[in-house]
């Protein structure tokens, strides 16, 4: 018959398991340049769909997510500072981010218009994920693709990453985290 663990094994192991879990996110954050290598979208801000107030860039909608119907809505921005919708179809993640998306992040190193960058909000540690959609030499102005208008300018030392790839679901443990205020 197996020896049953005893309590200060169990809390050990435990520890241990924490320990373990946060070296190898600090391996991550090494390897991809950034400290904030994993997360994950707790907004509608990217969302290419009706959001929780029925609004897609500040208009009523209540169709389904479809680029076309988004772009039929929300590409006049976009048009006016010179990017197309074929050009939009290019970038990074082109329809949108859904709340619960796991963000794979790499370090925001030459980040290009059209790019999905997680940015420090000034003078806090909440971040934003936003679409990079004009650079200065000072400063980049971002845009969260259900938005009707852009964010004020952003420092480039604020940045700390751009998007790789996204996840749908995965990031949903994370956002439960967030939501409880954890």
């Amino acid at each position: 018959m197996p020896k049953k663990k005893s309590f200060k094994r169990e809390v050990m192991e435990v520890i241990a398991a924490f320990f373990i879990a946060w070296l190898a996110y600090q391996a991550i954050s090494a390897i991809a340049g950034t400290p904030l290598p994993i997360v994950s979208v707790v907004s509608d801000s990217m969302y290419h769909g009706p959001n929780n107030f029925k609004t897609m860039c500040g208009q009523r909608i209540d169709e389904p997510k479809n680029f076309n119907k988004y772009w039929e809505m929300c590409g006049s921005f976009y048009e006016s500072i010179g990017i197309t919708g074929d050009e939009f179809r290019q970038f990074t993640n082109p329809n949108g981010l859904s709340r619960g998306d796991l963000l794979f992040v790499m370090g925001p190193d030459n980040p290009r218009v059209g790019d999905i960058l997680i940015y420090r909000k000034s003078g806090s540690d909440f971040t934003i994920v936003h679409r990079l959609i004009e650079t200065n030499n000072d400063f980049y102005i971002t845009k969260g693709d259900n938005n009707n208008v852009a964010d004020p300018p952003v420092a480039k030392n604020y940045v700390v990453g751009k998007v790789v790839f996204a996840v749908p679901i995965l990031g949903y443990p994370r956002l439960l985290l967030h939501l409880i205020g954890i």
